[in-house]
């Protein structure tokens, strides 16, 4: 097998987990953030706990159905790049090429597999299993452009560019509780959580030029700590195949408990005035123990510059670079001799990417009220933000309507747009945080839709109204229609 084929298997784990996203079903992380009454968005701020239902039920997949993905067009073509080429070296230096060019990768995917909550006069209690995947990724710097980019010409030496990718699959199992300290002005939350990873991909790889002696070098080294049932085939350091292992079975994979590790959620919410409530939350503080299907593919690789193809010089910093003597000279056939690997077996810790909400929210009148939300992504090398501006009114008891505009991520015109709709018994919702992607797919970079419904078991109907609150010892029963004879007329009594 060449080189290009055995090396690309590397390239393409790097985009496996992007793939991952296309099957997610997850909750909307902005859009319903300020929206009234959402049971969801206890999953963003535990302290929401405090105003959910009495009871609340809801199982997969009425729990939610979501799917939110960035870089549309990149990973369109790293998957038709992954799904088969007769050129293992030119679809190498395209799918590279293709990561390099999305700048940051950023996908979160949930999916409630089951949510029982319980609101009482000691505080609300949530039971929740839910399985969560999220990735983010990215390729661009300096090392990246002086390989693949023709108009990149020099680079500092021995200035390492490092590849970070942080990518994983878990189920949590979580105990979550709030309550009301202050009548109608503080809310706290706290969410106790139990992991159990099912696999990850963990990348410190850097590259970097460097020179010994005379000669100078492109270098690969450090680890890509992947964690997957998976079996790999070394040969001369390269790798040949790498296959699911032979005891795979879907089952087994999802009831893997063998990574296991804890975690925690925080959250409140404060009415400023009767009018304006600020609110903050902490996300997944905690890690996960990886100690099975270990796969870690240890690189230390270098390739050897021609002495005709570079020259080295000073910048206007005083540092060392390394220049090409020709213009539009790319250095991509470089690629294949950039990845001798190793296989490391060794356990490891790594904790979770951690998740910041701050929102501040104003209700203009009891049926119009205007919110604003940050959400900071905190991981190594991977820290992003997120901003979203809404609006949402109540068209009827029954009927919420909420839109606006987000910054997500480095996607800057995003326009979010949600229906709420609530009955008796239980509420249905489908929203998006970015209704322009289906009508301008080419003109916007984030795309996402969610959908899901949530049940009010034993919820107990209001006997009487209270249209007659100016009277104190007089309460109007609910209207009843009825029909005598053909005629309409409605019934009321009091006490």
């Amino acid at each position: 097998m060449k080189p290009g084929a055995n090396s690309k298997r590397i390239v393409v784990l790097l985009a496996l987990m992007l793939i991952l996203v296309l099957f997610g079903k997850a909750q909307s992380n902005l859009v319903f953030y300020h929206t009234k009454d959402q049971y969801n968005t206890s999953n963003l701020n535990p302290a929401y706990l405090s105003s959910q239902e009495k009871f609340t039920f809801s199982f997969f997949p009425l729990s939610g159905v979501s799917v939110g993905l960035n870089n549309q067009e990149n990973i369109k073509d790293i998957i038709n790049l992954i799904q088969g080429g007769h050129q293992p070296d030119e679809d190498l230096k395209s799918a590279f090429n293709n990561l390099i060019n999305g700048g940051l990768f950023y996908q979160h995917i949930e999916s409630t597999l089951l949510n029982i909550g319980y609101n009482s006069d000691f505080g609300a209690f949530s039971f929740r299993i839910k399985e969560n995947a999220q990735l983010l990724g990215n390729f661009q710097g300096e090392f990246s452009e002086f390989l693949m980019s023709p108009k990149f010409q020099s680079i500092v030496i021995d200035q390492p560019q490092y590849f970070p990718v942080d990518a994983v699959h878990y189920r949590e199992y979580s105990l979550g509780y709030a309550r009301e300290i202050f009548k109608s002005k503080l809310s706290v939350g706290v969410r106790a959580k139990l992991y159990f990873g099912k696999s990850s991909l963990f990348s410190e790889v850097e590259g970097k030029v460097i020179r010994e002696a005379d000669n100078f070098y492109l270098q690969t080294s450090g680890p890509m700590r992947l964690t997957a049932p998976v079996a790999d085939v070394l040969k001369n350091g390269l790798l040949v195949e790498l296959n699911l292992a032979d005891n795979f079975t879907v089952a087994n994979y999802l009831m893997n408990s063998k990574n296991s590790g804890m975690g925690f959620d925080l959250g409140f919410k404060y009415k400023i005035t009767p009018d304006l409530a600020l609110s903050a939350s902490i996300l997944d503080v905690g890690r996960i123990k990886w100690k099975n299907n270990q796969n870690t593919l240890l690189f230390n690789s270098k390739y050897q510059f021609s002495s005709y193809s570079v020259t080295e010089a000073i910048n206007k910093n005083g540092l060392p670079i390394l220049s090409k003597k020709y213009d539009k000279t790319s250095l991509s056939d470089s690629i294949t001799k950039l990845f001798n690997i190793e296989i490391d077996n060794l356990i490891y810790s790594k904790p979770l990417p951690v998740t910041l909400y701050a929102g501040l929210q104003y209700q203009i009148n009891p049926t119009l009220n205007l919110g604003i939300v940050d959400r900071f992504k905190y991981a190594k090398g991977l820290n992003h933000n997120s901003f979203s501006m809404t609006a949402n009114y109540d068209v009827n008891k029954t009927l919420s309507v909420s839109t606006g505009y987000s910054i997500i991520g480095n996607s800057y015109f995003n326009i979010p747009f949600a229906i709420l709709y609530q009955w008796a018994s239980g509420q249905t919702y489908i929203g998006t945080d970015n209704v322009l992607s289906y009508f301008f797919p080419s003109f916007s970079d984030f795309t996402g839709i969610t959908f899901g419904m949530c049940l009010f078991p034993f919820r107990t109907s209001k006997k009487y109204t209270n249209d007659w609150g100016y009277l104190p010892f007089y309460k109007q029963k609910k209207r009843k229609s009825l029909s005598k004879k053909g005629l309409i007329y409605n019934s009321y009594s009091g006490s």
